[in-house]
Order: C-alpha cells, then structure tokens, then sequence
C-alpha cells in the first residue's frame, strides 16, 4: 500500500564529548526524555506512524502543514525541557534537528513498518538541519500555508540516494499565530481550525473553550477527523462532559482503529466510570499499538494492581521505568505499590529518587511523609510542610500535618492546619473529628460539641 506522507526525522545532535565524558545513565535519561516529550507531542497531533531506531524519531503525518507546525513545537519544547536535565551532563548540550520531506511511503506486509523515497529523503534533510532548526525540502514548502510561517533559504545540499544532484533546502524558523488567528473564519479549513486548537493546547484553562470551539469546526468541515474527535474528547472530558467524551473517543475509534492515543484516552474515562474490564482491554490495546507508551503502562498497572493483579501490575511499573528512568510520577506510585505491600525499603528509594527528580512534587512529599511517620516523626513533618508549600490547598497533606503537631502539642500550629484541610474538605468528617479532639484538649467543651455533631451528620447523612 503507497500513501503519500510528510516524514518527519528527528535527532538529538550528538557531541562527542557527551557520550565520552557523561556517565551512560545520565544520557540514557537524557534520551529518554526526548523520546517523551517528542512522542507526546507527536500524538497531539495525530502523527499516523513513528519509530524509534535509536539514531532518533520518524514520524508521518498525512499533512504537512501538520507535520512542521510539530517540528517547530518539538524544537521550541524541547529548548525548555534540556535547561534542567543538561545540568548533569558537565554543561554540554544536546539540541534537536529536524527534517522534513512528503512524498510516496509504502507499507510492508502487515507489519507496521513504511519504506520510501520520502522518509529516505527526510533523513538526509535532517542530517544537514543545524542544531534546534527544522529544515524542509520545497516540496513542503509548496504544500504548507506559506504565509503563516517564517523561512529563509538554507542552500543547495547533495542528498546521498535522491534522483536530483542537488537539492534546495529550506529554513523554517516560526509560525506567525497572529496571523494564524486573524485569518476570518470563513477561509478557515478543517486543518487550520485542528492547527489552531493545538496551538491553544495547555494553555490556560480560559483558552479550553475556544479550543473545543476549533476542533468543532474543523469536525464540521470534515466530519472524519480523528485528531480532532481524540482532542474534543479530552476536552470534553476535562469540563465534565462524559457521555461527549465517549462519543467523540468512539467516533476516532470507528475512523481510525489502530489510533492509540484514542484508546488510551477512552480507557482513563472508562476507569473513572468504573468500567474496569473495558478500561483495562483499551489500555492493552494502546500499548500493542504502541509499546512504549509510558503513559498506558503506568495507567494500566494502577489499574491492575486495583483490580488485584499484582504480579502483572509489578512488571507495568517495572517496564515504564525501563523506558523513562526519570519518570518521577512512575517512581511515587511504584513506591506506593511497594508500600503496600510491605517493601518499605524498596518504597522509600523510590519515594527518594522521585524528589530527586521533581523536588516540588508534593505527592511524593505526602507519600514518603505516610512512610516516615512511624519511625522518623521530625523527617515526615518537614515532608508533609514540603506538600503544602508545593500544593498550598492539598487537603490530607494539611490535616495529616496538623494530626503531627496536635500530638507534639503545638495546639495552634495544628489548628492553622486544620481549618486549611476543612476549607478544602467542609464535609469531611475526619477534620471535623479531629478539631472536636482539639477543642476538647483546650478545653473549649462547646467547640467540641459543635466539630462532634458536624461529624456526626456527616458519618450518617440521613
């Protein structure tokens, strides 16, 4: 089967002196991390194939519009994210390249694997791209909607394996959003509103409205548009909406099968819905369609250890950490599975290691406080104080906090706490039970009868 395909090659520029004087594990995280973030991005915007070989990503996308609006992105993210993971690496860089071509792309067989003048083409244009630029062939150029980008000419290149002698490549430094978002809606196609409602993507939360907005329309323009069914679904999703949610995953089901962003989306809602079986068989399938999804393995083993299947729930996490050691979100939860089931040890290194990587995360902070309680009471308050200082309305981490200086006797430290958590939680009965404790150590008997009665109503509502 031959479609045409932007392809789109991506690679991290590899200076010697990275790999001779940086220790293996810190650029083996350093890799992993780009290969996160440029799959995640990828999947926003609905890439229809990728593939990691190790020199780097190809990615095709069916427009090419599409595919160098994610060049751009990757490139502008990417800046972002190394700042903090190069300061291990002796001050050397990694910048990313990126090369784009469209053209003829065949399918082998069964497996999903493509062959093609363009994704050969696309390589050579990558090798010659210089370090956090994104070059193209005029191919692209004649396709893509010129006068939003901002390019210069990058010269005449010699293409090992292209039909022509020479090749002109082209610089592509910018998208104008401005003028992306003047152009009248009337001129607007199914694309341009799919490109424009990514560009509005995590943003702030005032932005989701007129992002659902664009991937409404380009869904009335063109009816069969996974990208933005799988998109107006998260979004759906996102303001309560579920039954939308379902639909608009069902319809990217329908169109496009093999989409796994889809089924790993619609398998988050099924869980939340409680519909666990069916939960579980989307997240397998996102995984077979895409095995290194960290994301659908970190989901899915949650989801298998609540379903009590521990030895496959094990092996999940086990695998998410092979894939991207520096996942902290992967370490606290592996740590909460192996807390439970008596690893204590095991649980604290991995609570450890995922403050070392994300300092402010104040789940972690709870989580290695819960641990600590028991034997190192000093350790765990200065962690449940680092929960709220990085989440400032974490409920538990606020009443938990206050439970610790109500039995140290700081009466009025743990009270502070305390009205915190029930301004958060005004129904929880457990605050209410343990400002009832506190009144009544004060020696405010009708205070403790007041916080008593409350949680009294709330343990038996009717």
């Amino acid at each position: 089967m031959t479609i045409y395909f932007a392809a789109i090659f991506t690679d991290l520029v590899r200076h010697s002196a990275v790999w001779n004087t940086v220790p293996k594990d810190t650029v083996t995280n350093i890799m992993a991390e780009h290969r996160y973030l440029s799959q995640t991005l990828a999947s926003q915007y609905g890439r229809r194939h990728e593939n990691f070989t190790g020199d780097g990503h190809l990615y095709l996308f069916e427009s090419a519009d599409v595919a160098v609006h994610f060049g751009l992105k990757l490139i502008a993210y990417w800046k972002q994210r190394r700042r903090s993971l190069m300061s291990a690496a002796s001050g050397h860089d990694l910048p990313v390249r990126v090369g784009c071509h469209f053209g003829e792309c065949s399918r082998m067989a069964e497996d999903d694997a493509w062959i093609g003048r363009a994704i050969n083409i696309a390589k050579r244009v990558e090798t010659h791209a210089e370090p956090d630029t994104l070059f193209v062939t005029e191919t692209i150029l004649e396709l893509i909607d010129l006068p939003i980008f901002n390019f210069s000419e990058a010269g005449l290149f010699d293409l090992r394996g292209d039909f022509l002698p020479q090749r002109q490549l082209y610089r592509l430094t910018s998208v104008d959003h401005t003028a992306l978002a003047a152009r009248p809606d009337e001129k607007m196609t199914a694309e341009d509103w799919f490109l424009r409602g990514v560009s509005l993507a995590q943003h702030d939360k005032e932005n989701v409205r007129e992002e659902r907005r664009c991937y409404e329309r380009a869904i009335q323009l063109r009816p069969n548009y996974p990208e933005a069914h799988n998109n107006l679904g998260i979004l759906s999703k996102a303001v309560g909406d579920i039954q939308a949610a379902a639909e608009h995953y069902q319809e990217a089901l329908r169109l496009w099968p093999f989409y796994p962003e889809a089924h790993y989306n619609f398998a988050i809602l099924l869980e939340d819905v409680g519909d666990r079986a069916s939960a579980a068989r989307h997240y397998r399938e996102a995984i077979k369609l895409r095995p290194d999804d960290v994301d659908a393995w970190l989901r899915h083993a949650g989801l298998l250890n609540s379903m009590g299947n521990r030895i496959e729930a094990e092996r999940h996490y086990n695998e998410v950490l092979r894939l991207r050691p520096g996942f902290a979100e992967a370490h606290n939860n592996y740590g909460v599975f192996l807390e439970e089931r008596g690893d204590a040890t095991g649980a604290e290194a991995h609570y450890v290691e995922a403050l070392r990587l994300h300092p402010g995360y104040a789940e972690a902070h709870y989580n290695y406080a819960m641990l600590l309680e028991q034997g190192d009471r000093a350790r765990a308050e200065e962690h449940y104080r680092a929960a709220v200082d990085a989440q400032p309305d974490y409920a538990e981490a606020h009443n938990n906090l206050a439970v610790m200086l109500h039995e140290n006797g700081e009466l009025a430290a743990a009270e502070e706490h305390y009205l915190i958590a029930l301004r958060l939680r005004p129904h929880d009965p457990e605050t209410n039970a343990n400002l009832a404790l506190l009144a009544q150590a004060r020696g405010d008997d009708a205070a403790a009868m007041q916080f008593l009665r409350r949680t009294r109503l709330l343990e038996s509502p009717e």
